[in-house]
């Protein structure tokens, strides 16, 4: 793709590295992580509604030590709304999830949402749980300017599976526009001494990816970004621009539009767990008041199957956001180029 192209859509992974990610993860877990991934192509395709969530994804804090201008966390109003009073996930709360979880022989959790969780100081504890409750693919994504020796180390044995750095540019100068509170050689020297030390230990997991979203600072340079990161991660990611409406829309792409094609997924896949015990049936931002029930009354495994959760299928099958002010909001500010 040549700079400054907005013809070409852009590839969420790029070049031989496309597949890279199952390869790995196929060869070190075997026939339980083929198995599950098989249910989940099935599921992104709306066909089926499994006995239990394939994916649970868990936000410990619900804050982040960076204020980026594309995110709630950047807003002071929206960030204060989002997650005020906010105490980080109660461990027998969490322990409960695990052990529903492990019941129904749930394949994959993460440990973010819109949060940051390297600002948990037990998150490597927190995943090794995980992992002895039997979950396979163990996710997380952080900006990676907490990312110290100590917490690479811990990290490296804690059976993490797959780690996403947003760093969202190759460059110190737009580096300082996008990640208001980090410094980009810290992050930099961060995920090189991951890198490193994950290639010392003989390992391959986690599998490493560098992800950008494309906004009006990033668009042109989605080359430089590729070329720059594939030689220092195992994939890159470009995501599209979605706005917070009445707030970011200005920060999408010269020549983008909203997406009319947009279709939900998120109900067939995972469910959200939040830092107040609040479950969500996706991880948009949007959703924090879409709340089917909270993890300290409720089973995961009702939820799922709820009405509340029927009835978001029932119409996003028929592609209607309408019903929902809050679906609707978040159909309606995905861009792409």
């Amino acid at each position: 793709m040549e700079k400054n192209n907005l013809v070409e859509k852009p590839k969420r992974i790029y070049g031989e590295r496309t597949d890279f990610a199952e390869k790995v993860l196929s060869e070190e877990l075997g026939k339980r992580y083929i198995e599950y991934r098989k249910k989940w192509v099935l599921a992104s395709k709306r066909e089926v509604v499994t006995d239990f969530s394939l994916y649970i994804q868990i936000e410990h804090t619900g804050k982040c030590n960076l204020r980026c201008p594309g995110c709630l966390q950047g807003n002071a109003s929206l960030r204060q709304n989002y997650s005020r009073g906010f105490t980080p996930l109660d461990l027998k709360l969490y322990q409960k999830i695990l052990n529903e979880a492990k019941r129904y022989h749930c394949p994959s959790i993460s440990f973010h949402n819109n949060d940051e969780p390297l600002l948990l100081n037990d998150l490597e504890t927190r995943i090794k749980m995980a992992k002895q409750a039997g979950f396979i693919d163990l996710i997380m994504t952080t900006n990676a300017t907490l990312l110290t020796k100590e917490r690479t180390e811990k990290l490296l044995e804690s059976g993490l599976t797959k780690i996403n750095f947003s760093v969202d540019t190759y460059n110190e100068q737009d580096y300082k526009k996008i990640r208001i509170g980090g410094d980009f050689k810290t992050v930099l020297k961060n995920i090189g001494y991951f890198m490193t030390r994950r290639k010392k230990m003989g390992l391959q997991l986690p599998v490493t990816r560098a992800t950008c979203v494309l906004s009006k600072f990033t668009y042109k340079d989605m080359k430089e970004f590729q070329e720059f990161w594939e030689k220092r991660v195992d994939m890159v990611e470009f995501q599209n621009f979605q706005a917070i409406k009445g707030y970011t829309e200005e920060l999408a792409p010269p020549g983008t539009k909203i997406d009319s094609n947009f279709t939900c997924l998120a109900p067939w896949q995972q469910l959200v767990i939040r830092a107040n015990g609040d479950i969500l049936p996706c991880c948009s931002f949007y959703a924090a008041p879409l709340v089917v029930g909270n993890i300290s009354k409720d089973s995961l495994y009702d939820v799922w199957h709820s009405s509340k959760m029927e009835k978001i299928r029932e119409e996003l099958l028929k592609n209607n956001f309408s019903f929902s002010p809050i679906c609707q909001a978040c159909a309606g500010t995905f861009y792409t180029l």
